[in-house]
């Protein structure tokens, strides 16, 4: 089976620094794949490179089948590719409503067809009764589960969430997880960036580490946690197994 995402030698660099160096990965169709590492590792750059925000400068990506290396955001976001970012983006004198409406339009055209859309999504992530309000009214767990929901709307294969747990209270949390195994069970596949690493272990099929801009280490949440290498640059002696 061919992975719906493949990066391969992936590297982007900035002046004289490689913040993503010759990095590989796979993704495939109804995973969940983590993705952590120290800050600066270059866990957001490798998304922005992936999804088109910065220009690759060597390597291939591949996306369903077809070379993305040289395409656009949007085309990538038109072609099934969605994400969300680590600080929350939304339109701030919209509703809620309007907010997801502008993903729906990604693939619809008529306006009440993308507020019907807008709608379902916004029932899917537990804000039906939000509907109507002013973003300014929202609390920072309402807008993470916003900006996935208008990413939900322009209709992706795969979606891309960035630290979408940061911030977030213990329920608030326990909240997400729920609502990202619903979004497996649509039938998205999810790339994610996260540093809550219950969540994280709890929720991802396999786990890509990242350090100074490598790949160090690949596999399992178990064998992730049991990793010398990723213990000693990541994730401490809390999570070494007994």
């Amino acid at each position: 089976m061919e992975p719906i995402l493949q990066a391969r030698k992936v590297t982007k660099k900035f002046a004289g620094l490689t913040a993503v160096n010759t990095v590989d990965l796979d993704v495939y169709a109804g995973e969940i794949v983590g993705l952590i590492g120290p800050n600066g590792a270059g866990k957001t750059t490798f998304f922005n490179t992936i999804t088109g925000f910065y220009k690759c400068d060597g390597g291939s990506i591949t996306f369903d089948g077809k070379n993305i290396t040289s395409r656009a955001t949007y085309q990538n976001c038109k072609a099934g590719m969605a994400r969300t970012f680590q600080i929350v983006q939304p339109f701030g004198q919209m509703t809620s409503l309007e907010n997801v409406m502008i993903g729906a339009f990604n693939r619809i055209s008529s306006y009440r067809e993308a507020e019907r859309v807008a709608a379902q999504w916004i029932d899917f992530v537990g804000m039906s009764g939000k509907t109507y309000d002013r973003i300014a009214s929202l609390n920072i767990g309402d807008q993470r589960k916003l900006e996935m929901a208008r990413a939900l709307a322009t209709g992706p294969k795969l979606l891309l969430l960035d630290e979408v747990m940061a911030g977030l209270t213990p329920a608030e949390i326990d909240g997400v997880i729920d609502l990202i195994r619903k979004i497996k069970e649509s039938g998205i596949t999810v790339l994610m960036i996260e540093h809550i690493m219950k969540a994280l272990m709890q929720l991802s099929d396999r786990v890509v580490v990242l350090d100074h801009g490598e790949k160090i280490a690949e596999g399992s949440p178990e064998e992730i946690a049991d990793n010398e290498r990723v213990i000693e640059s990541y994730l401490g002696s809390a999570y070494k197994k007994k």
